[in-house]
């Protein structure tokens, strides 16, 4: 059972703490129930069909102010089943919820639409001032004028902020305010695990000067990560969406804003005062007094040794094609000063905006920059871009996300090169010889085919057939072995980029069949 989302707040006791309690599970009740006149809950189960779907509801008194109703929801004939914990506690004059939704389904490579349950939405706006650790729970979007914004910088630089804020801003020139129905669609989704707020023009004039580049503006939407905001924070941890792949994918993009914010807060600490359901964080229910089986921390230490293992040796790898990359340009700026062109050295610093850009936020940015920069040798179509929502809000979307865009920017250049004559070999041999977009030609790092147990097992070789352009194969599709290994040992997760070399051919380009995680190329070992 995989969880979703996870909401958690807290709100003043107003009057007994008892009687606040058995309010909120009246209003779990009417959720279940689909009636504001509902039946009282029972303790036990209770089946009921509710708009066409299958429901199980489990209530369970832990004590006379604490409850967990778990309800269980499936529609007939469809594989997917859908769990809804509710679990409220009256402590130390406060009343505590926690939300969370999670699913399983037969399966596992199904897309589903992440949100809120009802039932957040009812239970906040029955709250007084709900809050998580300080941070107000809002139920609704916030539209701050220019006047207002040290509303936002305040809370965006407050160390002790524990949800995410999402900053919609308005578009240029005229529109019909869809960005403000966007921006509802967003928090209404989120309702619970982030904030949304929404700028005009003249708010985000003073935004910018507030916070300089990590600000947004243009139409754009960009996630402030928890944790302090201010001028000088690092601008990769809170991701932006320009205005442009709003207006030409609009949904797929605040399905990516919604599940990112919703997979942080499933990585929320369940807090302390739970511990009278006997489970937390994702703990089994035998690890009470907060006491984890010596097993379970055996097993947790040999996997983050792993993962540092391999964070080492990646960081070697990169530190080597730095080392390289500083090299050569330490030459180019030598030649170009012995030759008196240091104007073209130094009006080539910095990326200007208009040309391919230098990173990217993820691997979705990455395959969406590759479509857009590179296509006169790189041929990405859609069909190729596959299942990124986990790898781009994995911890390490921001790494994966530049080394991808690393590899297809390689891909690239070697097309390009090929078609400027060099002839040495294949895309292997490319990388040996050391040019400036180069990717590291390793077995860890690149496959230019499948091992013989991948080529001889007939479901894992289907599982690398991907769709290329026509004049490539008449049938639309070919069997492709060559990938790039964006993260070996990464896991199931960890991206690959598996492409054609069709330099030689009548594109002259590299066509890539899929972008996307490594768990759909199953080999010997992940199968």
């Amino acid at each position: 059972m995989s969880v979703l989302y996870r909401a958690i707040w807290s709100d003043k006791v107003n009057g007994n703490a008892e009687e606040a309690v058995e309010a909120q599970l009246e209003q779990v009740a009417s959720w279940i129930q689909a009636s504001t006149t509902p039946d009282p809950l029972s303790e036990g189960q209770t089946h009921l069909s509710v708009a066409g779907r299958d429901r199980t509801a489990l209530l369970r008194r832990v004590e006379p102010a604490a409850f967990e109703v778990t309800v269980a929801d499936q529609s007939p004939g469809d594989d997917t089943d859908w769990t809804t914990t509710i679990r409220i506690v009256a402590h130390d004059g406060r009343v505590h919820a926690l939300v969370e939704n999670a699913m399983q389904s037969d399966d596992v490579t199904k897309r589903v639409s992440v949100g809120r349950p009802r039932i957040v939405h009812d239970l906040l706006t029955a709250a007084d001032k709900p809050c998580l650790n300080g941070s107000p729970v809002l139920t609704a979007a916030q539209a701050l004028p220019a006047n207002g914004i040290t509303i936002l910088t305040d809370l965006l630089a407050d160390p002790h902020r524990t949800l995410p804020v999402i900053v919609c801003s308005e578009p240029p020139g005229a529109h019909k305010g869809e960005w403000l129905d966007r921006a509802t669609k967003i928090a209404t989704r989120t309702e619970g695990v982030a904030l949304v707020v929404t700028l005009d023009w003249a708010a985000v004039t003073e935004f910018r000067r507030a916070i300089d580049r990590l600000a947004i503006w243009g139409g754009g939407i960009r996630i402030y990560a928890p944790g302090t905001v201010v001028a000088e924070s690092d601008g990769w941890r809170h991701r932006y969406f320009l205005h442009q792949r709003l207006e030409d994918a609009p949904q797929p993009t605040i399905d990516r804003i919604v599940y990112s914010v919703a997979q942080l807060s499933t990585r929320r600490r369940v807090p302390e005062v739970f511990a009278v359901f006997s489970e937390q964080a994702g703990l089994p229910a035998q690890a009470e007094g907060s006491t984890v089986p010596a097993e379970r921390l055996e097993e947790e230490r040999e996997q983050w040794e792993f993962a540092m293992d391999l964070a080492l040796e990646e960081r070697s790898e990169v530190e080597k094609e730095l080392a390289h990359a500083n090299g050569h340009l330490a030459r180019l700026k030598e030649e170009l000063v012995a030759q008196g062109l240091t104007d073209l050295l130094w009006g080539t610093e910095h990326e200007p905006g208009t040309s391919i850009p230098d990173e990217v936020q993820d691997a979705s940015e990455a395959a969406l920059a590759a479509q857009t920069y590179l296509s006169q040798w790189l041929a990405v179509p859609d069909s190729a871009i596959r299942e990124l929502e986990d790898v781009d809000t994995a911890p390490t979307a921001f790494a994966w996300g530049n080394r991808t865009w690393g590899g297809l920017r390689a891909l690239a250049a070697y097309a390009q090169d090929r078609a400027g004559g060099w002839d040495n070999g294949g895309f292997w041999e490319w990388c040996a010889s050391g040019p400036l977009l180069g990717w590291p030609a390793t077995p860890k790092k690149l496959a230019m085919t499948e091992g013989e147990t991948v080529q001889n097992n007939e479901k894992l070789r289907r599982a690398r057939v991907f769709k290329v352009d026509p004049a490539v194969d008449p049938a639309g599709e070919i069997t492709m072995l060559a990938h790039l290994k964006v993260s070996e040992g990464g896991g199931p997760l960890a991206p690959r980029i598996y492409f054609h070399d069709d330099t030689g051919g009548a594109t002259g380009k590299v066509h890539v069949g899929l972008i996307g995680p490594h768990s759909l190329v199953p080999n010997k070992s992940t199968n």
